[in-house]
């Protein structure tokens, strides 16, 4: 009985078999295709809509936005700055303004003898055009401090090459598409970002923490399949003011270097024992989020903060779910049928029938959220949609080919 109902539909067995394989093989190319996308530096559209959406969720449920975690202390330096001469092509032209070196070397004096902080990140970049009457005994003591990090940039070198053990990349990238940042890359050909520093200096990892395998094809972290980039949460901004529910503002979620830490009564000592310091400049150096504008300072710490939670491993019970669902979504495309099949109900067959992938993908992003998980919508979209296209255009040729078909027999004259 088997054996006819298997000769009976074997044709349709077939069909449905190279239907299911091929679903399969759409999942994990999709899949596949987002983690090697995930370990560029190329931002991908629509990667922070839901970000977006939960933070303007946030706002306006009157929910209190900027909180900073115990255990980090910003630093705004932006107030805290000096004169000093600006030369070009080798003549002086006059002025130019800077971070206030003394004040660094003061608090940096106080925490190295100290040694009582758990990380300093010094978000100065010291340009090799620029000088000081303080700049030997600073970098001096940059250079012989423990669990410190200062930025270097691949288009500007710095003043003294003893710095270069304590620093890492701090750049990132946009493009036409994307303006606003939205992926952090951690490692960036070989050479450690901050956030992948601090990372590696915090778990005391030996080497760079983050492998790169057979030329970026794949990384790994402790042995575990990991990716190169992320797109943050952002748990960390920087607002000047904390809003409460009620929304009045409260005490800003940073402090001043020189009129709070340096010139208060409270030993500077005491405030940054067991913290995390952040000194940067968070009103000029600021960049485009999809949380509006915020410092440099405060996108490296959200890295960091990424790197600490493992946002950078790879999730297995998660990968599992979204190849799942982009298998499903592939045998419907690949049957021709829309969601309102799933429904015997007639009127849920209608109402199913105005839910599009696109609305399904959100709906998968919007949970994954609540979980802690980015999902981006753009690269399953993208891939259904060409093949979509293709499915239509294969059913026009084979109509048109067998209305042609159709016209050749009817012209045919008959006896």
């Amino acid at each position: 009985m088997i054996r006819q109902f298997f000769n009976r539909h074997k044709a349709w067995l077939k069909k449905e078999q190279s239907i299911v394989s091929l679903s399969f093989l759409t999942g994990l190319v999709i899949t596949l295709f987002c983690y090697i996308m995930g370990n560029s530096m190329l931002p991908l559209p629509g990667e922070t809509q839901i970000l977006k959406d939960f933070d303007d969720f946030k706002e306006l449920t009157g929910q209190q936005r900027g909180n900073v975690p115990d255990s980090i202390l910003l630093i705004n330096v932006c107030y805290d700055k000096a004169l000093v001469d600006y030369e070009e092509n080798g003549m002086p032209v006059g002025k130019t303004v800077i971070t206030d070196r003394e004040k660094l070397l003061r608090l940096l004096t106080i925490a190295k003898e100290a040694d009582n902080y758990r990380y300093i990140f010094l978000d100065v970049h010291f340009d090799e055009s620029l000088e000081t009457p303080f700049d030997s005994a600073l970098f001096r003591t940059i250079a012989s401090m423990d669990r410190i990090v200062i930025p270097s940039h691949k288009d500007a070198n710095l003043k003294d090459s003893i710095l270069l053990p304590k620093a890492a990349n701090a750049d990132y990238t946009t493009t036409w598409k994307v303006v606003s940042f939205s992926r952090y890359l951690f490692l960036h050909d070989d050479e450690l970002s901050v956030p992948l520093k601090m990372y590696v200096d915090r778990k005391h990892l030996n080497g760079s923490g983050i492998k790169k395998h057979l030329g970026g094809l794949w990384y790994s972290d402790g042995g575990r399949l990991c990716q190169n980039g992320v797109t943050l949460m952002m748990p960390v901004a920087v607002y000047g003011s904390l809003i409460d529910k009620e929304g009045h503002e409260r005490e800003r979620n940073y402090i001043y270097l020189g009129s709070d830490l340096l010139e208060e009564d409270y030993p500077v000592e005491e405030q940054i024992d067991d913290k995390i310091l952040v000194i940067g400049d968070f009103k000029n150096d600021i960049h485009l989020t999809y949380q509006g504008n915020q410092p440099g300072s405060a996108i490296c710490v959200n890295a960091y903060i990424a790197l600490m939670n493992g946002d950078h491993l790879i999730k297995w019970g998660y990968v599992l779910v979204f190849f799942l669902i982009y298998s499903i979504v592939g045998s419907f495309y690949l049957n021709g049928k829309s969601f309102s099949y799933l429904f015997k109900n007639p009127w849920l067959g209608v109402l199913m029938s105005f839910f599009s992938t696109a609305t399904l993908f959100f709906v998968v992003a919007t949970v994954a959220k609540w979980n802690g998980v980015v999902f981006n919508m753009w690269v399953p979209t993208t891939v259904y949609s060409l093949i979509d296209t293709y499915i239509q255009k294969r059913n026009l040729y084979k109509t048109k080919k067998y209305e042609k078909v159709i016209n050749n027999r009817s012209s045919k004259p008959v006896g």
